[in-house]
């Protein structure tokens, strides 16, 4: 399972993200010696896996033990002296903390108080992804769905995943890069509102150019001009938006807007929605996660690839956007995407590979800082 020994005493999983243990250098020694899975088993089988369900009112937790046997449970308000509760309730479960190992469902704003907490006393903090107790739910043999249940889900999928999860690190809930991830979130809020509201309006209007009656004329009128009100509002907010996302705009990801059809809007996108790029290992589970790698459906002598539906769509989506700001305004890009049409491709297969392009040099350039060269 375990690949590799960086610098920093740190182990890489399979996954590209990385899993911190402790005794990191014990391990590694047994690592060589071919003993690693027995000893991750014997520290496991003694450890507390707390699985937490959180909401904005109030959040739910429960610990099981490595045979998923519930050892505790706790309900508690979303407040400062909730959050005080909790972590007074952890050491009633095991005092010694390199035992504790917590998940987390989910990505919200609702849990933000409650992980700079955890990750400032625990080292072992992992991040859940939905879709596995999504995946324990339909196919096993309790359906129910509740807060407690859903706990249970995450501590258990924390037992038996363990060595796959992402853990959250502390330079991930630095005040500034939440402040920037807000604010990144916020503009596609608006962005998605403003284009809602251009939709009425041109619905609004067609119904206005087909209204006989007088009443229903004045009344068409009075909505369009407050939609168009609104309209004005959204666009004025974007662009003061916009420059605070310039002034907000870490220098380990400034230099993206130095590519051909990335804008400070777009590069601020791909650095929220990669959420810090030393997460991965290589380029390959950049790609990954981004949805752009096809995906294998071979069988026997049979091999094809189909499109991933899956990964980071917001990422997928900001470098689709770059991938077609390069093929209008790059010549190199769209040379290459000529080239890929010339080769036989579809359009909109040269463009996935456009994509890939883009998200290679995006790659590289949030890697080591520097500014965009031309080949």
């Amino acid at each position: 399972v375990l690949h590799s020994r960086p610098s920093g005493g740190k182990l890489l999983n399979h996954t590209g993200l990385q899993v911190q243990y402790q005794y990191m250098t014990f391990l590694v020694v047994a690592w060589e010696r071919g003993e690693v899975n027995s000893m991750l088993q014997h520290t496991f089988d003694h450890a507390t896996f707390i699985g937490i369900d959180a909401h904005v009112g109030e959040h739910t937790a429960l610990a099981v033990n490595r045979f998923e046997e519930e050892q505790g449970k706790l309900t508690f308000p979303n407040t400062h002296e909730g959050i005080a509760k909790f972590l007074s309730w952890i050491p009633t479960l095991d005092a010694d903390r390199s035992k504790i190992h917590i998940g987390i469902e989910g990505g919200g704003t609702e849990r933000h108080a409650l992980v700079r907490s955890l990750v400032s006393a625990y080292e072992h903090i992992y991040e859940i992804n939905p879709l596995f107790t999504k995946q324990r739910r339909d196919y096993g043999t309790d359906g129910n769905k509740s807060d407690e249940r859903d706990a249970k889900l995450i501590a258990e999928v924390l037992t038996k995943k363990i060595m796959e999860l992402p853990t959250i690190a502390a330079h991930q809930l630095t005040p500034e890069r939440l402040v920037f991830r807000k604010t990144i979130w916020f503009y596609e809020e608006i962005t998605d509102r403003g284009a809602a509201i251009t939709h009425q309006l041109n619905q609004v209007q067609r119904e206005l150019v087909l209204a006989q009656d007088k009443l229903e004329r004045h009344a068409l009128t009075v909505i369009y001009r407050e939609k168009e009100k609104e309209r004005y509002r959204i666009r004025t907010t974007r662009k003061k938006v916009v420059t605070e996302l310039s002034h907000l705009l870490p220098e380990r990801g400034k230099n993206l807007t130095s590519i051909p059809g990335i804008s400070t809007v777009l590069a601020a996108r791909i650095i929220v929605h990669t959420d810090g790029i030393e997460r991965f290992r290589n380029l390959d589970k950049f790609i990954r996660y981004a949805g752009i790698a096809p995906l294998e459906r071979s069988s026997g002598k049979t091999r094809r690839f189909i499109k991933a539906n899956r990964g980071n769509r917001k990422l997928n989506c900001a470098l689709y956007m770059a991938a077609l700001s390069q093929r209008r305004c790059d010549p190199a890009g769209c040379a290459y995407f000529e080239k890929k049409v010339a080769e036989g491709k579809t359009k909109k297969h040269a463009l996935r590979c456009l994509m890939k392009r883009v998200a290679c040099v995006v790659y590289g350039m949030l890697k080591n800082g520097e500014q965009y060269r031309r080949s």
